[in-house]
């Protein structure tokens, strides 16, 4: 079989990454930085103030990773009618010409998947420490009267972190109870 031109599933993916690399990480880490300030400057109105730095400080950190690993990616990403455009026709090529212009554009594509899901990585991160250290600024100082809605809005915004961290653990606990399930089988 012939090897074919490589292309993002769905085709607009790597437009939507491109927005998220470019717009929003800038955006959120901005916000956190923000907050980090806040929270520096107002320690002593945070119940947690130094876990809720570093959650912030992670947050901004994950999502100028986000940036940088989404844009040293996008130079891997391009398709038939970008080569064409800078070698000229592929008809009018040799077949080895245009073999070796296909390769190329294959590694290059896997180049930009491996990049692209760093930057995916530190971006799900980025907004994981954001949720938290929300969370963490959210909750009432102790020994005073907080409403009710205060504590819900921490635990809304904790609610997110608790479920991508059970979703991403559930694995490792079914497997680690299915091993001593066959250990406690074994030893009957």
């Amino acid at each position: 079989m012939e090897p074919s031109w490589r292309k993002p599933a769905p085709l607009n993916w790597s437009a939507a990454r491109e927005g998220q690399y470019t717009t929003a990480a800038p955006l959120l880490g901005g916000a956190s930085i923000t907050l980090l300030g806040l929270v520096i400057t107002d320690r002593d109105k945070f119940r947690w103030p130094d876990p809720t730095l570093l959650a912030l400080a992670l947050t901004t950190l994950f999502m100028v990773m986000a940036v940088v690993w989404g844009v040293r990616s996008r130079q891997y990403l391009y398709s038939r009618s970008d080569v064409e455009a800078w070698w000229g026709p592929l008809s009018e090529m040799s077949d080895d010409r245009h073999e070796e212009l296909i390769q190329d554009q294959r590694k290059h594509y896997s180049r930009w998947i491996s990049l692209a899901g760093r930057a995916d990585f530190c971006y799900s991160s980025g907004l994981l420490c954001l949720a938290a250290g929300s969370s963490l600024a959210l909750a009432p100082l102790a020994h005073t009267a907080a409403p009710a809605w205060r504590w819900f809005a921490a635990g809304t915004t904790a609610a997110p972190v608790v479920v991508v961290l059970l979703v991403w653990v559930m694995p490792y606990i079914g497997n680690a109870i299915r091993r001593w399930q066959a250990d406690n089988h074994d030893s009957t």
